[in-house]
């Protein structure tokens, strides 16, 4: 890894660092580095707050330095200050245009472009208060249930419908899978949602103004969701579906430690055949296999760890679903 300085020169090569963590999460296209370092390192100096680190991949700007006997940790995210510096005072509004179409009149100016769009639908994004290009991008995840990949190097922004694949991957007690830690909880649970957009814009499905998805119970539990942006009774059914699907099955998520048997495997042709069922990247879906909880279910990986000095540390989150009800509400109630 690199070392710049806050006006981007080269100080070094990074040597003498260890527990270098990447973290990468799926809901918001985020990564983010911390490593530790001796108090006596020969750039320890130079490796302070608003600095750079650039890796093969990302380049992150230094946040926090906390100091741990003679060690120092040291925190980055994501290098994206174009798009955090570029303000919109007033708010901002692109009403019935493509995510593409929006980003790009938020990030224009910013060095950022879109490389790849694979999402087509047309929303309206509304943010009513004073936000940065960064905001908006984010927003546009929300708005279009779309997933980013942000390259920081090169400035470029892929926006793809859904990050990952099934690769018939899984996690599997006594094989890949060291340590399990469960949540679930049916707080925001519901099976009917009545849909609300603009100016009382409601659904007319049979003579029915709500939506219903019984997937996991027959149980009637009712909820609204309101939101002025919608204009269009498609568009305010087709995500209103979307959000129904999450809600209408308990929350699940689990933190996975993992063993990377493809690293362990020092046949190469042995190890491809290895990486065709373990390999995993984020946003993948991953048969989970627990014998002592009863659990045999399918999830997407919507966070990774990943410890490029000692995989064995490598952990994951999977999930059932993108966001609760209440995060839904609370982001569109914020940002609307």
């Amino acid at each position: 890894m690199e070392l710049f300085n806050d006006m981007h020169e080269k100080v070094c090569n990074l040597s003498g660092i260890k527990e270098i963590c990447i973290t990468s999460t799926l809901k918001t296209g985020d990564r983010e580095i911390s490593f530790q370092y001796r108090k006596d390192n020969t750039y320890a100096n130079g490796i302070k707050e608003e600095a750079y680190i650039r890796s093969n991949e990302e380049e992150f700007v230094i946040k926090q330095i906390e100091p741990s006997g003679d060690w120092y940790k040291c925190t980055g995210m994501m290098n994206v200050e174009e798009m955090e510096g570029r303000q919109f005072p007033a708010g901002f509004e692109t009403v019935e245009k493509t995510a593409e179409d929006c980003c790009n009149e938020a990030i224009a100016g910013t060095g950022w472009t879109v490389t790849l769009c694979g999402v087509k639908k047309k929303r309206t994004v509304r943010i009513e208060q004073n936000c940065s290009a960064w905001d908006v991008v984010q927003q546009v995840i929300s708005t279009y249930r779309c997933e980013i990949k942000f390259d920081s190097i090169h400035k470029g922004i892929a926006i793809y419908e859904q990050i990952g694949e099934d690769r018939g991957a899984y996690f599997m007690e006594r094989l890949n899978l060291k340590r399990l830690q469960i949540q679930s909880n049916s707080y925001n649970f519901c099976t009917r949602l009545i849909c609300i957009g603009k100016d009382g814009l409601m659904l007319n499905i049979g003579g029915k103004n709500y939506l219903e998805n019984y997937q996991y119970s027959r149980k009637v539990k009712t909820c609204t969701w309101k939101d002025e942006r919608y204009t269009d009774e498609e568009s305010l059914r087709e995500d209103g579906e979307a959000k129904l699907d999450e809600l209408s099955k308990p929350y699940k998520s689990y933190t996975a430690d993992i063993v990377n048997l493809v690293e362990a495997v020092q046949d190469e042709e042995e190890r491809e055949r290895y990486r065709e069922v373990f390999d995993i990247a984020l946003g993948d879906t991953v048969l989970l296999m627990s014998k002592s909880t009863g659990i045999r279910e399918r999830h997407r990986i919507v966070k990774m760890y990943q410890y490029p000095q000692t995989r064995s540390k490598n952990k994951v989150e999977l999930a059932n679903t993108r966001l609760s009800f209440e995060e839904v509400q609370k982001t569109e109630q914020e940002l609307s």
